[in-house]
């Protein structure tokens, strides 16, 4: 992604991101603490909503046509969360799933009333 793409993503919110360009994924989980990893897929067991989030954690999506690799499913399959589906629907579209499930992890984080930054 260039600067213009990257600051489309970000609108509004761009000037409160922090955020970090990573060359794979094993780098990326040099940086994260891996039980705090959350896999939002159509294979997740537990429904999204019975995670307890914490400040620290990780919510990873995958793509919208291919969703998450089978290796990191496989990998962390305790941390595999889904969002409930209804009829015929197959998925859901990625930016729906994102602010379904980063509003979900906002929304038990803030309870206490405190003011929650979010990081990206």
């Amino acid at each position: 992604m260039d600067e213009k793409q990257l600051q489309r993503a970000g609108l509004d919110y761009w000037q409160h991101l922090s955020w970090e360009a990573v060359d794979c994924w094993e780098h990326m989980l040099q940086k994260v603490d891996p039980s705090r990893l959350w896999l939002f897929t159509k294979f997740g067991t537990q429904c999204y909503t019975q995670v307890s989030y914490r400040r620290g954690d990780w919510l990873l999506f995958g793509s919208e046509t291919s969703g998450l690799p089978a290796t990191l499913r496989e990998s962390f399959s305790s941390q595999c969360v889904r969002l409930p589906m209804i009829g015929p629907v197959r998925s859901l579209n990625l930016a729906v799933s994102v602010g379904v499930g980063v509003y979900e992890a906002y929304r038990q984080i803030s309870a206490d009333g405190s003011n929650l930054a979010l990081e990206a």
